[in-house]
This record gives structure tokens, sequence and C-alpha cells, in this order.
């Protein structure tokens, strides 16, 4: 790549928009061109930081991975965007994984490199406020709407050959089908018994006994499946209560993480700008006079 093409690169990037041509010169003699086939881990999760990357051309994704060791997608970073920029500011290790998606191209700033920037341009500053805080509002709602495990998979799997057969029994008893089935065999079976139905014999005459046993008997099944179904769905409630438990949780420990970083980030870069703008004072005092 022609430094030229560095110079467009970071010229079309929002964090450095305001830079003047000299300086945004300075800085893309100041980074290296990285390449990356698609489907390369450009860094991981804890990693060792302290450079920031801007991409020229393809598209990337910056993941995670929860306590199960399930990835999770963050933020798809593509042409004129950053990444990198929060390990960059601590200097401390990774938060995430980048893994490109397409072919790359890229621009690596150094932590220094960014330092000076900085020191003359506050406004970048105040553009890599604008771009964390963006970041992590995204994050936030990322970590609300986080994908816990469905709790009907759960209880699906949990289900045995049993609690398939009561289920089976109560749902066929527990329509207007049933009812309407009922209704006509009693009335059948009546008839029948009363002699009403001439060249049939009786088998169950009044007050039929069989009937009232052959009822009985499918009223005990009956309640002891649907005994046996409360039992389970008391169980798959507490399923429910715990996932929804573990999902309060999790939303309420990123959000306050998220929080706690922000104002941290927000402190060290209101820091910053206080002791820049007071070097620059006597400067400007004097250019005045």
């Amino acid at each position: 790549m022609v430094p030229m093409d560095k110079l467009n690169a970071l010229r079309q990037t929002s964090l450095f928009n305001g830079l003047k041509d000299e300086d945004l010169s300075a800085l893309a003699d100041a980074s290296s061109v990285e390449q990356y086939r698609v489907g390369t881990t450009i860094f991981r999760e804890n990693d060792p930081g302290g450079t920031m990357y801007v991409v020229v051309t393809g598209k990337l994704e910056l993941i995670v991975r929860d306590k199960g060791g399930h990835e999770v997608p963050l933020l798809t970073v593509a042409s004129g965007q950053v990444f990198g920029e929060m390990s960059l500011l601590d200097n401390r290790p990774r938060s995430a994984s980048a893994r490109t998606l397409t072919d790359v191209s890229l621009l690596s700033v150094s932590r220094e490199t960014l330092v000076r920037i900085t020191h003359q341009h506050p406004t970048v500053a105040l553009h890599l406020l604008e771009l964390l805080a963006e970041r992590l509002r995204y994050t936030a709602s990322l970590v609300q709407e986080r994908v816990v495990p469905n709790a009907t998979d759960v209880i699906e799997v949990k289900s045995t050959l049993s609690d398939r057969i009561s289920d089976f029994f109560t749902d066929g008893s527990g329509n207007l089908a049933f009812v309407i089935f009922s209704l006509v065999w009693f009335v059948v079976w009546i008839v029948w018994n009363l002699g009403l139905i001439p060249g049939l014999q009786v088998f169950d005459p009044f007050p039929f006994g069989l009937l009232t046993m052959v009822v009985s008997l499918e009223m005990v099944f009956l309640s002891l499946f649907i005994l046996i179904k409360q039992k389970r769905q008391a169980a798959n409630d507490r399923v429910r209560d715990d996932i929804e438990y573990e999902v309060n949780v999790r939303a309420e420990a990123g959000i306050r993480n998220l929080s706690n970083q922000l104002e941290a980030l927000e402190r060290r870069l209101t820091t910053r700008l206080e002791v820049i703008e007071r070097v620059q004072a006597p400067h400007h005092a004097q250019a005045a006079d």
C-alpha cells in the first residue's frame, strides 16, 4: 500500500475527522499496514494490547466467550471503522477477540502515536470518548438481550416417557372432543342397557354397575395423570424461575461493569483534556498577544 492509500483510509475514519493533511500524513507514516485472510484471528481475549487498528478494506467481528465457553458476537467492524481502542487507552490485555469475516487490510496505530496526536489535537480525544461511549452502550444493550438457555428446550430434554404419556392423556381429556365423546358414549350405553334398542341384548341393566365402575376407574387414572403433570409443571416453573434469575443477574452485572468502565474512561479522558488545555493555554495567550 502506498502512503496515499493510508492517508485516504485515515481521512475516511471518523475518529480522525478534523485533522489537517500534514497531521494525517504524520499519522500515516507512523502506522503500519497488516493484511489478514478470511477466518484469521487477529488477536484473542486477554492478549497484550497497546495497538489500535483502522479497517481499510474488509470486515471483521469482535467476539467474547461467556462462562459456558460459548462465543458471543459483540460487534461487526467494517471499512473506515476502528477497533482495539480500549486496550490502547488503558494499556491492559484485550477485552475481546477479533476475527476476520473477509480478507482485510488494516492500519495499526501504536499507543505512543495516538498519545502524541491527542496532545496535539484534543478533539481526537473527544471523538475517542464518543466512540467508546457508543461501543459501551451497544454492549450494554447486547448484555440485556443476551440469550440464555431456552426454558422450553431445557424442559423438553428433561421430559421422560412417563411424562409424555401423562401429557398425552391429560391433553386428550382436556378438550371439547373428549367431552362430546363421553356424552355420546354414556347416552348409547344407557339407551342400550335400558332395552330401548330392539335386537340388542342388555349386558349392564339399571343401575348400570359396570358403567359406574368403568367411569370410576377412568376418573382415578385421569386424576393420577393430572397429579403427575402438576408435579412436573411445578418442576418446570422452578426451571423457568432459575433461568429468569440468571438473566437478571447477567444483565445487572454486565450493566454495572460497563457503567464502571465508562465512568473510568470519562475520568481518564477528562483529566487528560484538562492537562492538555493547561499546557496549551500559555501558547494561545502568546499567539493572541
